[in-house]
């Protein structure tokens, strides 16, 4: 979805093309999914490990090794190429190392790209950067809260009450800001868009009650109540800037995708076989490093769309060819860069073992000595 966002442009002319282009202009979605997902999977690690004699040590270093490499892996590498692509650094890239790169692009928002003087096209794309951050100060904040919590209830409050606080905050700055600043301002910071990881996080809690089978069948009715009234708002107020959109817009979303997890979660549930399906599985494995490399060298891809235009005369198949390769291309280099560089981060893991996993792998040593 976000893929076809950044480089799904050129279907216009007629009701078909145009209908493909309003729908991935709403691409931008799949961050708030992920957003969910995100704090759904991360608050269950937290809580069920909310006892571990090293919480904060294992959590931190497991995130680490997972999330770092390929991070760092980009600034290393155009850091190399600063010398032959002569990319012109500003201070404020150096904020995304420390992964507030969003309160950068929101003081200026031309840090986005770190320009290079040879040509256009080789400049460094850095825009889609802001979501890792927003994920990245939750994951440094939330552990926290569990810890001190540690009550499911309690912390499922604390949750509710500032996924609430999210929604306030948004409508706050849509009546007070100007439209032109609200992206930076609000969409990409982390108090506006919490409760986007916070529903995720309450999924979590409450399929860990003993109400957890009435709450999962619950998710169909949530995710399609929430979504129709979305689709149906999208309709009568289309505008991607609309009020709606960036306040109860965003509730809507958070919702539909807690409600969309709460269905796949369920065996044998259409979701459940369609995200089963082995080429998302594959998709999913190397989602991360597909989304941080995309727009990397999104100058590029635009020039080979004019380059591919005039020979071709027609910008729709220009834009259809590039973007075939360039999603093959994308892909090729996550593979690769999960198979022969992050696993070799990912094996550290082993060394930061939760004190359950511990027990567990003591318990089957013990088996297999009395077998």
């Amino acid at each position: 979805m976000v893929f076809a966002l950044h480089y799904g442009g050129g279907a216009h002319g007629g009701r078909l093309l145009n209908l493909v282009n309003t729908v991935r202009l709403h691409g931008w979605i799949g961050v708030d999914l992920f957003f969910t997902l995100s704090g759904f999977l991360i608050t269950g690690i937290l809580y069920d490990t909310s006892s571990d004699s090293h919480y904060f040590k294992r959590f931190f270093a497991r995130r680490s090794v997972r999330i770092f490499p390929i991070f760092y892996l980009v600034f290393c590498f155009f850091l190399i190429l600063t010398p032959i692509l002569h990319y012109q650094w500003q201070a404020g890239h150096l904020l995304f190392l420390l992964y507030l790169g969003n309160f950068s692009l929101a003081a200026d928002p031309s840090l986005e790209i770190i320009r290079s003087a040879n040509h256009p096209a080789f400049s460094a794309h850095l825009v889609h950067f802001w979501s890792l951050c927003v994920e990245e100060q939750f994951y440094l904040i939330w552990p926290i809260v569990v810890w001190l919590a540690k009550d499911r209830i309690r912390i499922i409050r604390i949750a509710t009450a500032l996924s609430v606080l999210a929604l306030l905050l948004r409508i706050v700055m849509v009546h007070f800001v100007q439209p032109t600043h609200l992206e930076t301002w609000m969409i990409h910071q982390l108090p506006f868009r919490m409760d986007a990881l916070l529903l995720g996080a309450i999924l979590a809690l409450l399929l860990r009650g003993k109400n957890a089978d009435q709450w999962q069948r619950r998710c169909r009715a949530v995710f399609l109540t929430s979504l129709i009234v979305f689709l149906g708002l999208s309709v009568a107020l289309p505008a991607l800037n609309a009020p709606w959109l960036m306040t109860a817009g965003f509730s809507l979303l958070a919702l539909a995708s807690a409600g969309l997890i709460g269905v796949t979660l369920r065996s044998g549930s259409p979701a459940f076989r369609l995200f089963n399906l082995r080429p998302l599985r594959i998709l999913g494995k190397y989602s991360y490093g597909f989304y941080v490399y995309h727009v990397l060298w999104a100058g590029a891809w635009a020039t080979l769309v004019g380059f591919l235009t005039q020979k071709l005369h027609s910008t729709v198949l220009a834009n259809a060819l590039t973007d075939i390769l360039n999603f093959s291309v994308t892909f090729l280099v996550a593979k690769l860069s999960y198979d022969y560089f992050e696993v070799r981060f990912l094996r550290f893991k082993q060394h930061f073992e939760y004190d359950s996993e511990l027990r567990e792998h003591r318990t089957n040593f013990a088996e297999e000595i009395r077998a």
